[in-house]
């Protein structure tokens, strides 16, 4: 599927605020508003727009989200799937090239958790190393 700059914006509108209206992104693509639902019919139907999401704070709860790097020896990313979709508190995992193989997103409410994990990692098939990149602030996110 093929975007052209006006795809493009309401795109960038919508992952902003799912919540706006047509009006609304019509008027800030200047675009009239049939076009505007013809096109974000054309990207649901087409696969580019998937769903609209919520996020939600978990109340009295702050995340603490970090990025663990994995290297295998030999390599076994389909070995450790498994044990990935064991754990609730790991949110993305992906191949990856370069030095490391696997590179996990982990969101969890309290440091010891972090380290259960850590720790859990170490009976995994092939684990050579993990990095633990703990994440600081948030500048954007778009999940």
């Amino acid at each position: 599927m093929t975007l052209d700059r006006y795809d493009e914006k309401i795109l960038a509108l919508l992952v902003q605020d799912a919540r706006l209206s047509v009006s609304d992104i019509s008027r800030q693509v200047n675009l009239s508003r049939t076009a505007v639902s013809d096109r974000i019919k054309r990207m649901e139907e087409g696969g580019k727009i998937t769903g609209y999401h919520a996020h939600i704070a978990l109340p009295g709860e702050d995340l603490i989200s970090a990025y663990l790097a994995l290297t295998f020896r030999p390599l076994s990313c389909e070995l450790v799937q498994p044990y990935i979709e064991k754990v609730p508190e790991i949110k993305m995992a992906h191949s990856i090239s370069g030095d490391i193989d696997l590179m996990l997103l982990v969101q969890v409410t309290s440091m010891k958790r972090l380290h259960d994990i850590r720790l859990e990692m170490d009976g995994w098939p092939n684990i050579d190393k993990v990095m633990t990149h703990m994440c600081l602030a948030t500048r954007l996110d778009r999940l």
